[in-house]
């Protein structure tokens, strides 16, 4: 795996920018993505000494990156807070981690969490870990869909305030107590599991349009 890595020239995450203003903006997962997520997978418990769920943990490296590739591809300054660094410190602010700084943003949107739910029909809920929410420092919480790792593809879904994650329902749906919602609006319409505290996702292309405003070279949205 260590000898493919040092084979690849360039990792590219690419976002179909064409679709920034559909209901779900699409990216285009590179294969060295792929390939860089299962790498991390095997570094992470040598360094942690955490057992780590193998399809969560590399999926959640994969939703980091395509986010990553979306700010650069559109040069949007951020500090990202890679994994890959084997110093926890300078991943952290005031004892807590983090994903994304984007300054530009405004009060209350300026650290951002990406949570990255897997492929498969069956994977229709946003989930945040309530025991990883504690040690970590969000304003907001964008979600992302693997649609297909086999043809390389996913998806923005919405977003949440870090205020509304925490007021949301807990289940443990069998990878520890998770605050949830749907990800789809009409589940959460529909809610046949009777609970009044779930909410819709904020509309994708809401908050990647206010994240395009701070591009040093301004792009055109398609």
């Amino acid at each position: 795996m260590r000898e493919e890595l040092d084979r690849i020239e360039l990792i590219r995450k690419y976002m179909k920018v064409y679709t920034i203003n559909d209901p779900y903006p699409q990216f285009t997962i590179e294969p060295e993505i792929v390939k860089y997520a299962s790498w991390l997978y095997d570094l992470m418990p040598k360094r942690t000494q955490k057992s780590l769920n193998k399809e969560k943990s590399e999926q959640g490296f994969i939703g980091q990156e395509l986010f990553s590739g979306f700010l650069l591809q559109f040069n949007i300054p951020n500090v990202y807070a890679n994994p890959i660094y084997e110093d926890m410190k300078i991943r952290q602010i005031e004892g807590k981690h983090f994903d994304f700084i984007v300054p530009h943003m405004p009060k209350g949107k300026k650290i951002i969490s990406i949570k990255t739910t897997p492929e498969g029909s069956n994977c229709v809920r946003f989930m945040a870990n309530v025991e990883s929410w504690k040690d970590e420092i969000h304003d907001i919480v964008i979600a992302i869909k693997i649609d297909s790792l086999s043809d390389y593809r996913a998806h923005v879904v919405g977003w949440l305030e870090s205020s509304v994650v925490e007021s949301l329902p807990k289940h443990d749906f069998g990878r520890g107590l998770a605050y949830w919602t749907y990800l789809d609006p009409e589940l959460v319409n529909s809610n046949r599991e009777n609970e009044p505290k779930l909410k819709s996702l904020n509309p994708a292309p809401n908050i990647m349009n206010e994240l395009l405003n701070g591009a040093i070279i301004p792009t055109k949205k398609g």
